[in-house]
């Protein structure tokens, strides 16, 4: 490989792990805003313990909506293994430039999509 090659390939790697880091402090930050929204309410005690129990209902499994914390991750883990324009260009589908401009109702979609990426 010529020096010019192996430079551009240092270039594009440096590249890789600022994102990566990028995408890390990222997902820090949103759990320590999660970490604060999630404060324990506490339920009133009843007296009268007559309640009848609920009735057992079978739940369909729904398929789980992903945070943008998951799906940041996902994206991260795809740019890194070299599918940084297919991420992209999912993005770039759903109308969004980044992925903090993405509409959370096209997560799943979007999490589905980048998990095909072989």
């Amino acid at each position: 490989m010529s020096k010019i090659k192996l430079v551009l390939e240092v270039v594009n790697d440096l590249k890789s792990l600022a994102e990566s880091i990028e995408t890390l402090v990222h997902v820090m930050e949103a759990n320590e805003v999660e970490a604060v929204k999630e404060v324990p309410k506490k339920k009133p005690k009843s007296k009268a313990k007559t309640e009848e129990p609920e009735p057992e209902v079978e739940e369909v499994p729904e398929e789980k909506q992903p945070s943008l914390e998951e799906l940041r991750a996902v994206m991260a883990d795809k740019s890194r293994d070299g599918f940084r324009a297919e991420v992209k260009a999912i993005l770039t589908k759903y109308g969004a430039n980044n992925l903090s401009s993405l509409d959370p109702k096209h997560y799943l979609s979007a999490m589905k999509e980048v998990g095909e990426l072989k």
